[in-house]
């Protein structure tokens, strides 16, 4: 496998796919695709982690290569998954608490960076779904903390308006066909933003409704 190109290996798994699918499709992919009746896409792909952490790694390992968007392409694939911290694309001093006015100062060459990985992955016919894993006030995640509570703080709530608004700006020319905004990743209610441990719970209908469709209608 080390020295197996790429060419080959897509051939290879190719034709594995194929006999499975010959073999199992009365039972299994058959069936799946009979009873599929939802409209919306199936987008088929892979999470691209370059800006998932809150901080910039001390190696670039974790950036996404040309050659990577070769194989997702190559494979068959048509999506991909930009989950963003957004204290990546913003500056502030991580020696210190980060405030809520910390959150509205981009850093545009970041920005720059990330759009210019959108339009890298649309040009290898690869949709992007934007996704805010770690938005200002929120995530399902610990390792960094944060100035307020978006389901509970105003002020959390008008930044992650601000910074929806902003990248429906960045992209407000690129079709839907190449991109689409994916609001927060797993959203829940917990006791303790900053405590990945404490006491969670579902988030009232209204209450995500009234966030949602905020940052909806920003966006549009």
């Amino acid at each position: 496998m080390k020295n197996q190109n790429r060419r080959e290996f897509i051939k290879t798994t190719a034709l594995g796919a194929a006999g499975l699918s010959l073999f199992g499709s009365k039972f299994t992919f058959g069936s799946m695709n009979a009873k599929m009746k939802n409209k919306v896409p199936r987008w088929r792909g892979f999470n691209l982690l370059d800006y998932f952490s809150p901080f910039q790694p001390d190696t670039s390992d974790m950036l996404t290569t040309d050659d990577d968007l070769k194989w997702i392409r190559d494979w068959g694939f048509d999506f991909v998954r930009l989950p963003m911290a957004y204290p990546r694309y913003i500056k502030f001093d991580p020696s210190k608490p980060i405030t809520p006015e910390d959150t509205y100062s981009i850093d545009r060459k970041v920005v720059d960076q990330i759009a210019g990985l959108v339009e890298k992955a649309n040009s290898y016919n690869l949709h992007v779904s934007l996704n805010l894993h770690r938005a200002p006030g929120y995530c399902i995640n610990a390792g960094f903390n944060e100035p307020f509570n978006l389901w509970k703080d105003d002020a959390a709530q008008q930044a992650f308006l601000f910074h929806w608004e902003m990248w429906a700006n960045e992209f407000k020319n690129v079709s839907p066909d190449k991109i689409s905004f994916d609001l927060v990743n797993e959203p829940c209610l917990r006791d303790d933003m900053n405590n990945q441990h404490s006491n969670n719970s579902s988030i009232p209908g209204e209450l995500y409704r009234k966030v949602a469709l905020a940052a909806s209608k920003k966006i549009r």
